[in-house]
């Protein structure tokens, strides 16, 4: 008698069953001020991710134009955080009350009041088609 390995099974799963559609999720960063350090963009699957474990990540140098980022998602409800880390260290700097120094932006448009936005303000759906937003960032030093 012969015994499947997981990995074979896995594959006939998924060529009998298909697998979820992935769509193109385009994000378009926008109100750069300067071309210094990096843009560092977050996407978050769940209220208990939230600016806690992005589900996906990347970076580009900044640049004054508005700057694309394009991810590959599987259809659900996504929230971006978007930070210009513009001394280049891999965080968001903060001032006194923890409140930004560097420019940032979330999806929705939405407004941190009192500490950072709930997930629900920043939410948006994705189905099986291509999904385009766009970020104006925040200065963070107001």
């Amino acid at each position: 008698m012969r015994v499947c390995s997981f990995a074979a099974l896995a594959v006939l799963v998924t060529a009998l069953c298909g697998t979820a559609a992935a769509a193109t999720l385009t994000v378009t960063v926008a109100n750069i001020a300067n071309d210094k350090g990096q843009i560092r963009i977050a996407v978050y699957d769940d209220a208990d991710s939230w600016l806690e474990a992005p589900r996906w990540e990347a970076a580009k140098p900044a640049a004054v134009e508005p700057l694309r980022f394009t991810f590959e998602v599987p259809p659900g409800t996504y929230g971006v955080a978007v930070l210009h880390d513009v001394n280049d260290n891999g965080k968001m700097d903060y001032r006194l009350l923890r409140l930004p120094k560097e420019p940032y932006g979330f999806s929705n448009g939405a407004v941190p009041r009192l500490g950072p936005p709930r997930f629900a303000d920043a939410a948006f759906a994705v189905g099986e088609d291509a999904v385009a937003i766009a970020i104006e960032l925040r200065d963070g030093r107001r």
